[in-house]
C-alpha cells in the first residue's frame, strides 16, 4: 500500500476577536491529527496486533473514517512540522503546539475563549467619579450606536456592553493584561491528563516548533559594518520566539511545551497579542506578579529571557512588549525556513496553511475616484491597520522559487543516477559479503573517485564547505562561551576561523586540496553536516523502496523492516546534530570558547594557536571518526538482515557513491535538506474559501467594530467558533483528498465523510452552544439538504 506523510505548516494571523474563529480552525487540525496517529501507530503499537489507544471523539472518528476511505490511494499520515501565530493567532499557535506536543485537550482553552472573552471580564474595574461622569453621558452613547452603528449592533446584548466598554476609563487601555495571563494560566493547567504516561503527536524522531511575533517596544540596538563610516547602529524591534519538542524515543518528548515551561508560554502569548491601545504594554514584572499569587515558580525565567528575548536579567526592566502584529502580521519566513530542512518518514507531500478570517475582498471602485481619508483614519491605518496587512507575495514567491529549484534537483539527482551507480558498482565485491572494513574502503574509494573526476570544479565545492564548516564553528563557539551578549562578536569569530581555513589551503601541497591531509583531517573530524547530507540522501533512497512494481522481480517490500531501518538512520541524524548543541561539550572546549570570544570582545590579539587548539578540543570531543565506523556496520551489517539482497546492494551504492552527489547538489543548495526535493504547496482556510456549506451574504461576527466585534456578545463567539471549526474541516478534508490521490474516489463517498465530518462536529457542540440553538439547527439541515445522499444511507444504517 502507498503511504504518504502530510507534512503541515500553520500560519495563523493576527486578528483580535477572530481568534475565537482561527481557535475553531485549530480544533479541527488537532483532531485530525489525532486521528491519523492514533489510526496509524495506537491502534497496532508496531506489533502487528490491535491495541486498546485512547477513546476518540465523534470527529475524530470520522477524520478516522475519511483516512481509511483514501487509504486504497495512499495510507496518509498527518504531521505539524511548524505553527507560527501573531497577535490573536500567536495564543492560539501557543495552545495548539502545546496539545501537539503532549497530546493534550483544547477543551479549557475553547471555554476560555467563549466565557471570559467578553468585554465586561477583560475590562479593567471602574469606579469613583470619572465612572459617574460617564455615566452621564449614556444619552449620547444610545444617540451614537443607533445612528452610527446601527447595521452592525442590533443586538441589545452587544448595545449594553458597548455602553459599558465607553464608560471605561479614557486615555488608558480598558483591558486587564493580568486578567488574561490568569485566564491563559488555567486553561494550560486544566490541559493537563493527570497519572497518564507522557503521550506525544510528534512521530518519533521528529521535531516540532513553534514561532510567535512580539513587538519589543524599547528594541535592541544593532551594529552592521559597513565600509566608511565602518558601522552603523540601529534599532530592532520585531521578535521572533521559537519554542520547540523532539520526540526522541518512545516514552521521552524533549519538549519546551511541557508544565515546567507554562509561564513562558503564557508571557509569549500574552505579549503577542497585547493590542496597542487595548492592553497595556506586556511586562516580565507583571508576569511575575501574577505568578507570585497562583503562587508558580517561573523555572526557566533567566534561560528564556537569554535565549528567546536576547536579555540579560538586568536589563529586562527596560524592555516592554506590544502586539506581534505591529512588525510581523503575517509570519510565513520563520515556518518557511524550518519545514525545508525537515525529514519525513516516507514519500512526503508538504502544505503549508494560513489561516486568514477575513480575507481582502475584491474592490468595486466603479470608476469614482476615492475620497481623500481624514485625519483620524490616516493615524489608525498608519498605526494599525496597513502594518497588519502587510503582503505575502514575496514569501509566497520565494517559495515558488524554491518549489523550482526542488523539482530542477529531482532531476538532477534521478539523472546522475546512472551514471553513479556505473561508477560505483565495481567497488563492491559480487560474491562476497561485504564487512565494515571493506565498505570503509569502498566509501573513501569512491569518494576519491568523485573528487578527482570533478577537475578544477572540486576548488568550488571545497571553498563551500570549508566556508560552511567555519559559520558552523563560530556559532558554536559564541554559545560555547557563556558569555552574554557573545552573539555580537560572531562575525569576528568567523574571520578567525575563515583565516585558518585559508592558510591552510594556502599551505596545501596539493593545488585543489584533494589529497592534503591537514585539510581532510579537518573535515573528517568536523565535517557534520557531510555526514547528515549522507544520511538524509540514503532515507531518500529507501523511501524509494516502498514502492513496489510486480514487473521489477523483486519481491514485495517488508515495510516494517524499511520503517526500522529508516528510524535507525534517523537516530543517527540525531546523534549528528547534537555535535553542534552547546550542551555536548564539557568544560575544556567551552574555556577555550570563551576565551577567543572575550579576546575578540576587548580588542585583545588573538593567535593562530587559539584557534588550532579550540578545533583540536572540537573535534576530540565529536568523535566522527567512531561514528563513521558504526554507520560503516549499520550499512553493512543491519541493512543486510532487514532488506532483500538487491535492495541492500541499491542502498550500498548510494551510501559509497554519497561524494558524486555531493559535488553535484551541495554548491546550489549549500545547506543539508535536498534529500526529499519535495514542493510546498500552499493553501488557505477562510470562510471564503470553504464553499461546501458556503451560503450568500454570510459573514463572521467578529470582523465588526474593528474585529472587536466577538467580545461584546456571547452569541457572536459562538456562531465564529463553530464556523471555525466547519470551514477547517471542510478545507482539510480537501487537503487529504489531494494529498492521497484520492480524487478517483466516488463523489458519493466523498461527500459522505465530508457530511459525517460536519455532524460530528454538530453533535459534539450541540449543548455547549447555548446561545446559537438556531444556527446549529439551520446548519444542521443545511448539511442534509447539500448532502442528500448521505442523510438517505444514515436513515437506512
Amino acid at each position: 500500500m502507498k503511504e504518504i506523510e502530510l507534512r503541515l505548516a500553520l500560519v495563523f494571523y493576527g486578528g483580535v476577536s477572530l481568534a475565537i474563529y482561527m481557535h475553531g480552525v485549530s480544533r479541527e487540525v488537532l483532531n485530525l491529527v489525532r486521528a491519523s496517529s492514533y489510526r496509524l501507530d495506537r491502534r497496532t503499537n508496531g506489533t502487528g496486533q490491535e491495541t486498546a489507544g485512547p477513546d476518540l471523539s465523534p470527529v475524530q472518528s470520522a477524520f478516522t473514517e475519511l483516512l481509511d476511505l483514501v487509504s486504497g490511494a495512499a495510507d496518509v499520515r498527518v504531521v505539524v512540522d511548524a505553527i507560527a501565530g501573531a497577535s490573536a493567532g500567536g495564543v492560539n499557535g501557543i495552545m495548539l503546539a502545546r496539545a501537539i506536543a503532549h497530546d493534550l485537550p483544547l477543551d479549557s482553552h475553547s471555554r476560555m475563549w467563549l466565557e471570559k472573552a467578553d468585554v465586561t471580564r477583560l475590562a479593567r474595574p471602574q469606579s469613583g467619579l470619572s465612572r459617574y461622569l460617564k455615566i452621564s453621558i449614556s444619552p449620547v452613547l444610545d444617540q451614537l450606536i443607533s445612528t452610527r452603528l446601527d447595521k452592525q449592533i442590533e443586538s441589545a446584548e452587544t448595545r449594553e456592553k458597548l455602553r459599558h466598554f465607553m464608560q471605561a476609563r479614557w486615555f488608558t487601555p480598558p483591558f486587564s493584561g493580568k486578567r488574561f495571563i490568569g485566564w491563559m494560566l488555567d486553561a494550560c493547567q486544566k490541559m493537563e491528563r493527570d497519572g497518564e504516561e507522557q503521550r506525544t503527536l510528534i512521530p518519533r524522531g521528529q521535531t516540532l516548533d513553534l514561532f510567535v511575533t512580539l513587538t519589543d517596544y524599547n528594541g535592541i540596538k544593532r551594529r552592521i559594518h559597513l565600509d566608511d563610516p565602518d558601522f552603523v547602529e540601529e534599532w530592532d524591534h520585531r521578535r521572533i520566539l521559537n519554542f520547540h519538542a523532539v520526540h526522541r524515543s518512545p516514552g521521552l518528548v524533549e519538549s519546551q511545551f511541557a508544565t515546567e515551561n507554562i509561564p513562558e508560554l503564557v508571557f509569549a502569548a500574552r505579549a503577542t497579542s497585547s493590542f496597542p491601545g487595548a492592553f497595556p504594554p506586556s511586562t516580565v514584572a507583571e508576569m511575575e506578579r501574577v505568578l507570585e499569587r497562583y503562587d508558580l515558580p517561573w523555572k526557566h525565567r533567566d534561560a528564556f529571557l537569554q535565549r528567546g528575548l536576547g536579555l540579560a536579567p538586568e536589563v529586562v526592566s527596560q524592555h516592554c512588549f506590544v502586539d506581534g502584529s505591529v512588525v510581523m502580521n503575517k509570519p510565513f519566513a520563520p515556518v518557511i525556513q524550518v519545514i525545508q530542512d525537515r525529514p519525513a518518514a516516507r514519500e512526503v507531500a508538504r502544505r503549508l496553511i494560513y489561516v486568514d478570517p477575513a480575507p481582502v475582498e475584491p474592490a468595486e471602485t466603479n470608476g469614482l475616484a476615492r475620497e481623500v481619508p481624514g485625519f483620524f483614519r490616516v493615524i489608525l491605518a498608519s498605526l494599525a491597520h496597513i502594518p497588519r496587512n502587510e503582503p505575502i507575495g514575496d514569501d509566497l514567491k520565494e517559495l515558488e522559487q524554491s518549489n523550482r529549484r526542488s523539482r530542477w534537483l529531482a532531476q538532477l539527482i534521478d539523472s546522475a543516477g546512472p551514471m553513479v551507480e556505473e561508477a560505483v558498482k565495481g567497488l563492491l565485491p559480487k560474491r562476497r559479503t561485504v564487512t565494515p572494513e571493506m565498505l570503509s574502503k569502498c566509501r573513501k574509494d569512491a569518494t576519491g573517485a568523485a573528487f578527482e573526476q570533478a577537475g578544477f570544479a572540486f576548488l568550488n565545492y571545497q571553498s563551500l564547505k570549508l566556508h560552511a564548516l567555519a559559520e558552523r564553528l563560530a556559532g558554536l563557539t559564541v554559545e560555547l562561551s557563556g558569555i552574554i551578549g557573545a552573539q555580537k562578536h560572531e562575525e569576528a569569530v568567523l574571520a578567525r576561523f575563515s583565516q585558518h581555513f585559508s592558510r591552510l589551503t594556502v599551505e596545501s601541497t596539493d593545488l585543489l586540496g584533494r589529497t592534503d591531509p591537514y585539510i581532510l583531517a579537518l573535515l573528517r573530524g568536523l565535517d557534520v553536516d557531510y555526514r547528515i547530507r549522507r544520511l538524509r540522501f540514503v532515507v531518500r533512497k529507501l523511501n524509494g523502496f516502498y514502492h513496489f512494481e510486480p514487473e521489477s522481480g523483486l519481491p514485495p517490500p517488508d515495510t516494517e523492516a524499511l520503517d526500522h531501518m529508516k528510524g535507525l538512520f534517523y537516530d543517527q541524524i540525531d546523534h549528528l546534530g547534537w555535535r553542534w548543541k552547546e550542551l555536548f561539550f564539557g568544560s575544556s572546549c567551552r574555556g577555550m570558547a570563551a576565551q577567543l570570544v572575550s579576546d575578540l570582545a576587548a580588542g585583545r590579539p588573538t593567535s593562530r594557536d587559539q584557534v588550532v587548539q579550540l578545533v583540536a578540543s572540537l573535534t576530540q570531543m565529536m568523535g566522527l571518526a567512531d561514528l563513521d565506523r558504526l554507520h560503516d556496520e549499520l550499512f553493512a551489517e543491519t541493512a543486510r538482515e532487514l532488506l532483500d539482497k538487491e535492495r541492500h546492494a541499491s542502498l550500498l551504492r548510494a551510501y559509497i557513491g554519497f561524494g558524486f552527489y555531493d559535488l553535484i547538489t551541495f554548491p546550489v543548495l549549500q545547506r543539508n535538506d535536498f534529500s526529499e526535493v519535495t514542493e510546498i504547496l500552499v493553501d488557505r482556510i477562510s470562510p471564503r474559501d470553504a464553499d461546501s456549506l458556503y451560503t450568500e451574504g454570510f459573514d463572521l461576527k467578529g470582523k465588526s467594530l474593528n474585529a472587536f466585534g466577538a467580545f461584546f456578545n456571547r452569541g457572536w463567539r459562538e456562531h465564529d467558533y463553530l464556523w471555525g471549526r466547519l470551514n477547517a474541516a471542510d478545507r482539510l478534508v480537501s487537503v487529504v483528498l489531494s494529498a492521497a490521490g484520492g480524487g478517483a474516489l466516488p463523489q458519493m463517498q466523498i461527500n459522505q465523510a465530508r457530511a459525517r465530518i460536519f455532524l460530528a462536529i454538530l453533535e459534539e457542540e450541540r449543548g455547549k452552544l447555548t446561545e446559537i440553538s438556531e444556527e446549529l439547527e439551520r446548519v444542521d439541515v443545511l448539511i442534509r439538504t447539500i448532502y442528500p445522499d448521505f442523510a438517505h444511507v444514515a436513515e437506512e444504517a
